[in-house]
């Protein structure tokens, strides 16, 4: 499952409707809204380890997914449960500017460009998060 910062992740791509990704994936496991942002809802596919959520304010399109599927890669390196200074070094060097928070429990690196998210605990790469990025005035660019 490849993923691709600005574009989607596998067979994903962002600006898909919920229609669509139903065609790709089947029926959600669960369906809600999220708890801070009342314009978003989420679907979770547990079988494959994933939330998507799709932006009521931007005619329901999917703008942002999490995941820990063990399948993703990124230029064909396995990324879940990786080394992160392995990766960021490794196959990720051509994205710049990572932002990095410690928190007790878990480290995230977030690179705003491309709007990805590695969750780490213990140095590994646990999930992965990719949004729709966006451009000047806050607009979305969707493919």
């Amino acid at each position: 499952m490849l993923l691709r910062p600005g574009k989607g992740l596998g067979d994903l791509t962002f600006g898909m409707l919920p229609a669509e990704v139903e065609q790709k994936l089947g029926k959600p496991d669960r369906i809600f809204v999220a708890e801070d942002e009342e314009d978003e809802f989420i679907w979770q596919y547990n079988a494959h380890r994933m939330m998507l959520t799709f932006y009521r304010h931007e005619e329901d399109k999917l703008g942002y997914i999490r995941s820990s599927n063990p399948a993703i890669t990124f230029f064909g390196a396995p990324m879940i449960d990786q080394p992160v200074k392995e990766l960021l070094d490794g196959p990720m060097k051509s994205i710049k500017k990572w932002q990095t928070e410690k928190y007790d429990f878990f480290d995230t690196y977030l690179n705003e460009k491309s709007w990805i998210v590695l969750n780490v605990e213990y140095e590994l790469i646990t999930d992965v998060e990719i949004g729709v990025p966006m451009g000047e005035d806050d607009v979305y660019i969707w493919m």
